[in-house]
C-alpha cells in the first residue's frame, strides 16, 4: 500500500431469526449491506484462506448477533468502501457476550485493525447493555429460551473464542485464557476460551 488508507467502520445490529441470511454468492440473498460486507471478509479469511467450510460460514449465531465492518474508502472507483476487516458478537445463556469471527484481510494486518474493532465493539457494548439485555431477552423468548434466575441481565462479562495464534493479541487486550475450557479444534483450527470483564457505563 502506497499510502495509509482512509478507514471507516459500521455496524449491523442482529437482523433476527425471521431475516433468512444467505452466503453473499447466493441468488436469495437479501442480507443486510454491513451483513454482506462482513461475509465478503469472512469467506476471504476464514473460507479461501483457512480453508473452512463455506456452508458452516453462516449459523444460528448471526441472526442475534452484532456485526462490525472496517471498510477501506480510499479507492474512487466503483469498488469504493472495500470491507477489510470483521467482528461479530453474539450473547450466551450465560451472562456473557462472546465476540467471534474477527478476520482481517491479509494486505491490511499489522495495522491493528483486530485490536480496533475489539475495542470499538466493547465500547459500544460497555454504553448499551441496556439494549444487549433487551435484545437477549426479545430472542430468548422467540427461541422459547427459558433465562435461568439471575441470567436475564448481562453485567460485562465477554468471552471469546479465540485462535490460538492471535491469544497473545486477546491478552493484552485484558483477555484471560480459562484453562478449565482446555483446548478444541474449530474447522482445523485450535482454538482457546478467554475472558474479559468490562465497566459498563
Amino acid at each position: 500500500m502506497a499510502s495509509q488508507p482512509t478507514l471507516t467502520t459500521s455496524m449491523q445490529p442482529p437482523p433476527g431469526p425471521n431475516t433468512p441470511l444467505a452466503l453473499p454468492t447466493s441468488t436469495t440473498n437479501q442480507n443486510p449491506q454491513t451483513f454482506n460486507a462482513a461475509m465478503k471478509v469472512r469467506m476471504r479469511v476464514f473460507v479461501d484462506e483457512q480453508n473452512c467450510s463455506a456452508t458452516a460460514e453462516i449459523d444460528s449465531d448471526d441472526s442475534r448477533s452484532w456485526h462490525w465492518v472496517i471498510s477501506d474508502n480510499t479507492r474512487t472507483s466503483s469498488d469504493s468502501d472495500q470491507p477489510i476487516a470483521v467482528i461479530q458478537w453474539d450473547w450466551h445463556h450465560e451472562p456473557c457476550i462472546k465476540l467471534t469471527r474477527v478476520a482481517v484481510v491479509p494486505e491490511y494486518r499489522g495495522l491493528g485493525l483486530g485490536r480496533r474493532l475489539v475495542d470499538t465493539a466493547l465500547e459500544w457494548a460497555s454504553a448499551h447493555a441496556g439494549e444487549i439485555n433487551a435484545a437477549m431477552r426479545d430472542v430468548a423468548g422467540r427461541e422459547g429460551i427459558q433465562l435461568k434466575e439471575g441470567l436475564g441481565s448481562w453485567k460485562g462479562l465477554v468471552l471469546v473464542h479465540a485462535q490460538v495464534d492471535v491469544e497473545r493479541m486477546y491478552q493484552g487486550q485484558g483477555f484471560q485464557t480459562d484453562e478449565s475450557l482446555g483446548r478444541w479444534d474449530e474447522e482445523g483450527i485450535e482454538h482457546v476460551g478467554m475472558f474479559k470483564r468490562i465497566t459498563l457505563a
